[in-house]
């Protein structure tokens, strides 16, 4: 019998699906994706202020789109790992200097980090996410560092959307991965075939 953690054999599936993909396969539905997600940023991002993700291994594959957001005029902070399962956030533009992570196999911008007062200034997180359901519960990557950043931001008017991207098949009915109390929802999901707003 299996001791894995039900999520973590979601995860799984997921992630082996993803690989599956292929590189070609990946870039053009995060190309279809794209495609309606900047028209969507422009009636939810009125600062052209947003978060996004360098995207590693499988996952959707963010950095053309990061490029183009950059040349429309979008200011872009990305995630920076700390200790404690922490997030601080860091300037991202085409050229910027990158260091390896101390907490993970990936690179990031090397300079000035923001907290979460940063979030002031933000109209869009984006939230990685494997999976997405229809009430925008988000299977992530099990760290944990998404849902207390979430958690810590105040709860008005100006806290800024939440928004996942994923592959057509990661967005799926309600009940198709565990979902805890601390797992914090997003506002909206863009997938290869439009953008869905989730929440009221």
């Amino acid at each position: 019998m299996s001791e894995m953690n039900p999520k973590d054999e979601v995860r799984n599936l997921l992630r082996a699906r993803r690989r599956a993909m292929g590189p070609a396969l990946r870039e053009s539905e995060m190309a279809s994706l794209a495609g309606h997600l900047i028209p969507w940023l422009v009636h939810n991002a009125p600062r052209r202020t947003l978060t996004f993700f360098l995207s590693y291994g499988s996952e959707p594959p963010t950095a053309s789109l990061l490029v183009e957001l950059h040349a429309a005029g979008y200011t872009i902070y990305v995630p920076i790992c700390e200790p404690m399962r922490r997030l601080s956030w860091s300037r991202w533009y085409p050229g910027v200097p990158m260091a390896r992570s101390a907490v993970g196999p990936i690179d990031e911008p090397v300079g000035e980090r923001h907290g979460p007062e940063l979030m002031a200034e933000v109209d869009v997180i984006l939230v990685p996410a494997q999976a997405v359901d229809e009430n925008g519960d988000r299977l992530g990557q099990g760290g944990g560092y998404y849902d207390r950043f979430i958690q810590s931001l105040p709860d008005t008017a100006r806290r800024p959307k939440l928004l996942s991207i994923a592959f057509e098949h990661e967005f799926v009915p309600a009940g198709h991965f565990p979902v805890e109390p601390f797992d914090q929802r997003v506002d909206a999901v863009a997938l290869p075939s439009g953008v869905r707003n989730l929440t009221k």
